[in-house]
């Protein structure tokens, strides 16, 4: 069933399958290259696998690239553990679509810990409208916790 189409960008938005997950594991390998990871892939590709078995994930799908995106859903405390769009369909509003429809599910403003040096990163949530609380602590040192319009 899907959750969100983008007619003009050809992707589509639904809830993940498990034979979702070699997509999801080579997106989320791809976008560990990108940017210079705090800890070692294996323990992030550990923790990724744990997130899936235990939360929500939506997938960006698109008919002949496949999963083009994904994001991670702890659906109680309205959070983000991982949004990953491939590099080759970042500015398509994938991951806009993403957050709107976990923010759908969650039915609350959703927040996230992005890495305080991923500028990409931080610039893209502050053009959607996403903020950094006052004195709001990140979990994890050299990290950012933002909250959603």
């Amino acid at each position: 069933m899907e959750l969100m189409t983008h007619r003009a960008a050809g992707w589509k938005i639904r809830l993940r399958k498990a034979s979702d997950d070699a997509q999801i594991e080579a997106v989320f390998r791809d976008c560990l290259t990108d940017f210079p990871w705090r800890r070692a892939h294996d323990v992030e590709l550990v923790r990724l696998h744990g997130l899936l078995a235990s939360n929500h994930c939506l997938v960006a799908h698109e008919d002949h690239a496949g999963i083009v995106g994904f994001l991670t859903l702890e659906r109680r405390k309205a959070y983000v553990p991982h949004l990953f769009v491939h590099r080759d369909w970042r500015f398509c509003g994938v991951g806009a679509g993403l957050l709107q429809v976990a923010r759908d599910m969650a039915r609350s403003p959703l927040s996230l810990d992005v890495d305080a040096q991923n500028g990409a990163a931080l610039a893209a949530y502050k053009a959607m409208g996403w903020y950094e609380k006052v004195g709001q602590v990140p979990p994890r040192e050299g990290q950012r916790r933002l909250s959603g319009p």
